[in-house]
């Protein structure tokens, strides 16, 4: 923390000038100089400690005014005292430097008063400026602390925020797919049942009627239609629980064969089911990164990426033959693409780390929420 703020420096003035005042009592002797000593140094003392008494300062004013006829140095406190009632932004203090003019003895003419006065107001009125700015300063910088910490929050519960999404949105999706088989697929089905219940009691009944069995066999038609028309609604809610954009393995496949510098050899290994769909993202995005920077940057022959999923977390390794040996390892880093990228893995509770070596190397690892923990929570 600086030593020089406005509050030190108002401080340290105001002391001096008290200090001015005592020495001036000393070499005078007389009591209303003594009298003012005391009542500065006391109504300074009371406002240090109760900042929000700025307004008494008017008494200081009142009692230096009423004792410029008792001593002539009394002027020099009223000085003082509108330099103090400029830096605590009580203004009309200033009211009562004119009063003195009418009081000043011969001995310290006007002129001296006036340039002294203007030197006050004008010093309190710098460290008042200086307090606000100092103040406004303070405030932005709790409102960017605060904001901060804001995000900060939403950061650490950013993952178990998606992990609870993800299950709402799987949630809400078998609930709309059981509504669509029962409303649609479901009663087809169950009129189907019914007919073919009533076609084949028609048969077994013993009847040899050319006319029941001509309507056994419409009753059978008409079921088999329905049975086509539900097994159709059902095929029609499994197609359209396909995604229109390909999410997962295939996209990371689909991203290695549009890739069009060099080959890109794709290996996984692992249940992929276990990854969620905010992973996924950052998987493809971490992937795409690289896949750009290979591009740009390197003149690389073949680019090696391997998926490992496990248990409890999936890595993403992409390497490739591209290293430039003239640049020293100090000057390889993460560049601002791949520092967004290791926020976002480590907002999930992952990583990301950069290895230059015989090949290039990233390699990005993220958590998987336990099957038990998921049911567990629900």
């Amino acid at each position: 923390m600086s030593l020089l703020v406005p509050e030190k420096c108002f401080y340290f003035s105001k002391v001096a000038g008290i200090g001015l005042i005592f020495a001036l009592w000393v070499g005078s002797g007389e009591m209303a100089g003594f009298f003012l000593f005391l009542l500065l140094l006391l109504m300074t003392v009371i406002r240090w400690r109760f900042p929000y008494l700025g307004a008494t300062v008017i008494i200081d004013g009142v009692v230096c005014i009423a004792v410029i006829g008792l001593w002539e140095y009394a002027y020099l406190a009223l000085i003082f005292t509108l330099f103090e009632g400029v830096y605590r932004r009580f203004y009309p203090i200033i009211i009562f430097g004119l009063a003195p003019a009418f009081f000043i003895s011969f001995h310290y003419p006007h002129i001296h008063y006036i340039l002294l006065s203007t030197l006050g107001v004008l010093c309190g009125f710098f460290l008042e400026r200086w307090l606000q700015e100092k103040e406004e300063k303070i405030a932005i910088r709790d409102d960017v602390a605060g904001k901060y910490y804001d995000v900060e929050s939403i950061k650490e519960e950013l993952p178990d925020m998606l992990t609870r999404l993800e299950r709402m949105t799987a949630l809400s999706e078998r609930n709309r797919i059981a509504r669509e088989i029962h409303d649609n697929a479901g009663h087809e089905i169950v009129a189907a049942n019914i007919s073919l219940q009533v076609a084949r009691g028609m048969l077994n009944s013993g009847s040899t009627s050319l006319e029941k069995h001509q309507e056994a066999l419409e009753l059978y038609d008409a079921a088999l239609e329905r049975l086509d028309v539900g097994v159709n609604k059902i095929r029609e809610a499994v197609h359209n629980l396909q995604s229109t954009t390909s999410i997962g393995v295939e996209s990371l496949l689909e991203i290695c064969r549009d890739f069009p510098p060099c080959p890109v050899d794709f290996k996984m290994y692992g249940d992929s089911s276990k990854i969620p769909v905010y992973i996924w993202n950052i998987l493809e995005s971490c992937l795409n990164e690289c896949l750009t920077n290979v591009m740009r940057h390197a003149k690389a022959s073949h680019v090696f990426v391997t998926l490992d999923v496990t248990e409890y977390m999936v890595r993403l390794c992409i390497e490739n033959d591209g290293v430039d040996k003239t640049i020293s390892n100090d000057r390889r880093g993460l560049g601002s693409g791949l520092k967004n990228l290791q926020h976002r893995a480590v907002t999930v509770g992952g990583s990301l780390s950069v290895d230059a070596g015989e090949l290039f190397r990233v390699i990005c690892v993220m958590p998987l929420e336990d099957d038990e923990e998921k049911g567990t929570d629900k």
